[in-house]
């Protein structure tokens, strides 16, 4: 499924870190994000959503929520004016207090239901596909630091860049969550001609002595997970090579389900 996460530091109030095309199903599929009969009729332990771009694939899920949901959403003031200017996102509009923006700011951290802080990092980013003709600057996307009793996990779903300032960030970190789109640069060339290489869209590939896991081997987290994993990526075959060289190197494979307690 198309990446979704949802963290919670008491079990009962959750914060979604986007919304996939596939929320809905993922919703199904955790009772911990499902209505209580305890809350009343109509109810949802969704308490917000933070938005780390624009991109379809984290976007989506919010037309898909039940409709007149009241939502509250944490984004920058870029992406807010992404989706207002698309027609679709009208929908979210439709009565009072429908919605509620919070402002993001890159390194000015929020607090979020159930005693979690979030710090939002400036990434690298563009404007997706869909909104090109619009007239917005580049817009960049974010990572996402959380911290709740003592932990600290790094989210970096999307990484088109490493830097020093990225690589103190996952040092400092309890568990890391890096993008593992891809496995090669031309690995969707491979698969579909006329397709873009990874790093032209954003995502710096695993394998070779500039892919994550050579730059990212002497990070000091204890735990790194492989996150948002492309499905023409050789990794999630268990029975690989490439899969063994991510295990062996110290890393863990972010699987659809998988949880952190």
């Amino acid at each position: 499924m198309q990446l979704q996460a949802a963290l919670s530091g008491d079990g009962e109030n959750w914060s979604l870190v986007n919304a996939s095309p596939d929320l809905r199903f993922q919703i199904e599929a955790n009772p911990e994000l499902q209505p209580s009969v305890v809350r009343g009729r109509r109810n949802t332990p969704i308490q917000s959503i933070i938005l780390t771009s624009a991109d379809l694939d984290q976007v989506l899920g919010l037309l898909l929520l039940r409709e007149f949901q009241p939502l509250h959403i944490y984004a920058t003031p870029l992406v807010r004016q992404v989706l207002e200017a698309n027609s679709f996102f009208r929908m979210l509009q439709r009565i009072p207090n429908q919605l509620t923006w919070t402002p993001v700011i890159p390194g000015v951290s929020f607090h979020l239901p159930g005693g979690i802080t979030c710090t939002p990092k400036s990434m690298l980013g563009s404007l997706p596909f869909y909104a090109k003709e619009m007239d917005f600057p580049r817009l960049a996307s974010l990572g996402l630091v959380f911290e709740s009793g003592g932990l600290r996990l790094a989210y970096t779903p999307s990484l088109p860049e490493i830097t020093s300032e990225l690589l103190a960030l996952y040092d400092s970190s309890d568990i890391i969550l890096v993008d593992g789109t891809f496995w090669s640069d031309a690995e969707l060339s491979e698969t579909h001609s006329g397709t873009p290489l990874a790093r032209s869209i954003g995502h710096i590939p695993m394998s070779g002595d500039d892919g994550t896991i050579a730059l990212l081997a002497k990070v000091k987290a204890p735990r790194k997970v492989f996150i948002h994993i492309n499905n023409t990526n050789p990794v999630l075959d268990p029975r690989s090579e490439e899969y063994k060289q991510v295990i062996d190197a110290g890393w863990e494979i972010g699987p659809d389900g998988w949880q952190l307690n």
